[in-house]
């Protein structure tokens, strides 16, 4: 473990958050009721300016829980979109399979007009989630990026921007079952080790009900310095300190 850091905290909320799970097709894509590890694993390979096909491999090795301060609601929406290719081909197989000589009709959706189907999605709204993740030897580093993120970080689309502060800071292992509460009840705690994490793996039990808890972590965690950053895929603009 770095000297002198155990874990990283980050605070997960904003107006609308997603954490799409697996699924056969694009015309619906459900939020799960947690962030997801994939997902995490994504917004810390924003911070650290990695591309698409360039995520250090260690960030596999990242130990992640997730704490729910509010589950939020679901959300509905629907979206209009002409079919990807990719899509295309995929649902001309499932045709094909299912016996049908002529590829599939284009969208391959009831709702197709012209090539126009309907995507139905479902976000999270008005969720929040502590996350604290832990590595052997790179928690520093990931600390580092998060205080002066490469890319933009977002909860699951690139709209969803978070909500301020977004940074806790690192602190000891123990603090999701410490740090104090937004609802009545002990709030759940996730491990994100690539099960289903529909259900908490735990409670915090020793959490007390706080509605202005956040500035026990000013108190309980330090944020480390910010590394200036310069190249292609970093930020314009200075995040604002505690961001």
């Amino acid at each position: 473990m770095d000297p002198g850091v155990t874990s990283l905290y980050l605070r997960l909320a904003a107006p609308y958050q997603s954490w799409a799970g697996p699924r056969v097709t694009g015309n619906h894509v459900n939020t799960q009721p947690v962030p997801t590890r994939t997902g995490i694993i994504g917004l810390c390979a924003a911070a650290l300016g990695a591309r698409n096909g360039e995520w250090p491999g260690w960030l596999q090795e990242l130990e992640i829980e997730v704490r729910v301060e509010n589950p939020g609601t679901i959300e509905k929406d629907f979206q209009t979109i002409n079919p990807r290719p990719e899509a295309q081909a995929f649902t001309d197989r499932i045709w094909i399979a299912a016996g049908h000589k002529r590829n599939a009709p284009t969208s391959f959706t009831p709702d197709a007009q012209n090539g126009t189907s309907i995507v139905r999605r479902t976000y999270l709204a008005g969720a929040e989630f502590t996350v604290r993740l832990s590595h052997d030897s790179k928690t520093r580093e990931l600390a580092g990026a998060f205080a002066s993120p490469g890319f933009s970080p977002y909860l699951g689309r690139r709209a969803f921007a978070p909500s301020f502060p977004f940074l806790l800071g690192v602190g000891d292992d123990g603090l999701l079952e410490t740090a104090p509460g937004k609802i009545n009840r002990p709030p759940g705690i996730h491990i994100l080790d690539g099960r289903d994490n529909t259900y908490p793996d735990r409670t915090a039990t020793r959490a007390s009900h706080d509605r202005h808890g956040l500035g026990w972590w000013s108190e309980n965690t330090t944020i480390t310095g910010r590394t200036p950053r310069t190249g292609p895929g970093q930020p314009v603009l200075p995040a604002p300190a505690g961001a």
